[in-house]
């Protein structure tokens, strides 16, 4: 099984410095073209046949979900009716941060040493009528765990998975950030490696920071059953169903993460700003609460093959004079399509 955690392409409030979690900010011309490189990459260079894509339902992250379904030869207009037909997966759970109050605010530079703009921000407008506070992480884990649980968990208790899955999650940095932790608290450390030319590439790593998402920058990893493992997976699914097993067999997740700092969960790009001040937590429900017993990949082995892979932008140039910073449209006629002999009537 292959996994890839993607970033959306570059989008008008990434380039304008503005904060966009759930505000809906399209991709720029040079965003969809950096999508459409993506998809080729997966499909022509590296013969990648996607069986599941999962994505955001923002335009940013659907629209470069999207390039790697056209690129993968399948419609991008159909409903997924047809079982053999591949269709993305529109999930809310992986929609990025929601950052309240500084949603299409600017990016604000740091003002004191020890505090960053966003927080002196903070100091300033928390008494405002209109401030809403940004989203906590505890409510990030949540739903990467509902992710998790919901759609990504399912597909290693299928049939296919002897076949081979090859499955595509296309989000934001932030969110993609703390699914990559919430993932990783169910992976048996023991069984976890590193492909020779990321540790080459980047030297020592920190498994819970692997670093930040690039405009469609993606991680990979190959995920594999283990030898005698199909007794294991068995016991796991009956357990997933309510079935009574030994504990001895269910591993539950660390009820202490790896705390995250502000500072690190400000690598994740443009429009994944520093983790949010400190304010009281959204309610969690019991079910993905961030600290409750989750299901381990137990007779699994994971091997991270690449961190933030950009290979497919190798070349890429920016249109001149800004028109690569613009929005979108899908309307827009090519140039070459001025110069086309007309048909005559």
């Amino acid at each position: 099984m292959k996994v890839y955690l993607i970033r959306h392409g570059e989008t008008v409030d990434n380039v304008a410095g503005l904060y966009a979690g759930v505000r809906d900010s399209a991709l720029t011309i040079h965003g969809v073209e950096q999508a459409r490189r993506l998809g080729e990459h997966f499909a022509k260079t590296n013969n990648i046949h996607l069986t599941h894509i999962f994505a955001s339902p923002l335009s940013r992250a659907f629209k470069t979900a999207e390039a790697l379904l056209k690129a993968q030869g399948h419609d991008t207009a159909g409903d997924g009716g047809d079982k053999d037909t591949l269709a993305i997966v529109k999930v809310p759970d992986l929609i990025e941060q929601d950052f309240g109050y500084y949603e299409g605010r600017p990016f604000y530079a740091r003002s004191e040493a020890k505090k960053s703009g966003r927080e002196a921000h903070y100091e300033r407008h928390k008494d405002d009528p209109d401030f809403v506070d940004v989203e906590s992480k505890e409510s990030m884990c949540k739903r990467a765990d509902a992710f998790l649980d919901d759609h990504f968990m399912p597909l290693l208790d299928g049939q296919g998975v002897e076949d081979g899955l090859e499955v595509a999650i296309v989000s934001h940095g932030i969110l993609l950030s703390h699914l990559w932790r919430r993932l990783l608290l169910r992976l048996p450390r023991k069984s976890l490696t590193i492909a020779p030319e990321v540790t080459a590439a980047r030297g020592s790593i920190v498994l819970e920071h692997l670093g930040g998402w690039s405009n469609t920058g993606y991680l990979e990893l190959a995920m594999s059953r283990d030898t005698g493992s199909a007794m294991l997976a068995a016991v796991l699914t009956d357990a997933a169903r309510g079935a009574e097993v030994p504990d001895a067999l269910i591993c539950p997740t660390p009820t202490s993460p790896t705390p995250i700092a502000a500072e690190e969960s400000a690598v994740v790009n443009p429009d994944a700003p520093s983790a949010a001040p400190s304010s009281p937590p959204r309610k969690t429900s019991t079910a993905h609460s961030p600290t409750a017993s989750r299901r381990t990949l137990m007779g699994w082995s994971t091997h991270i093959l690449v961190v933030d892979s950009k290979a497919h932008l190798s070349g890429l140039k920016r249109q001149r004079g800004g028109i690569g910073r613009l929005a979108h449209d899908e309307g827009q006629k090519k140039l070459t399509g001025f110069f086309k002999r007309q048909k005559k009537g």
